[in-house]
């Protein structure tokens, strides 16, 4: 038997939201993965069932890239962001 393998820490890659060239390092280690894929983005809005008139909740919209879509589909969106550094970003966004 040899040695354990050291677990790989996470470490904060820098990203680009969509239309944004600025980079904004994310931290995986505190679960912050940002959605990019607008296939994924697409197929959580069409199995949402969300309603011109709904309210929707998003916890963590990160850079937005989710959010501008919940906006184009409900009446409104309440996003909760703890991280300054995506508040800002999402506020030139939306």
């Amino acid at each position: 038997m040899g040695k354990p393998k050291p677990r790989k820490q996470g470490k904060d890659k820098p990203s680009t939201s969509a239309g944004n060239k600025q980079e904004i390092p994310f931290n995986t280690d505190r679960g912050q993965h940002i959605l990019k894929n607008p296939g994924v983005v697409n197929a959580i809005i069409e199995k949402s069932a969300i309603k011109s008139t709904d309210t929707v909740l998003e916890v963590g919209p990160g850079t937005g890239n989710l959010t501008v879509k919940l906006l184009e589909k409900s009446k409104n969106v309440v996003a909760c962001e703890i991280d300054h550094r995506l508040i800002a970003e999402l506020k030139k966004r939306v």
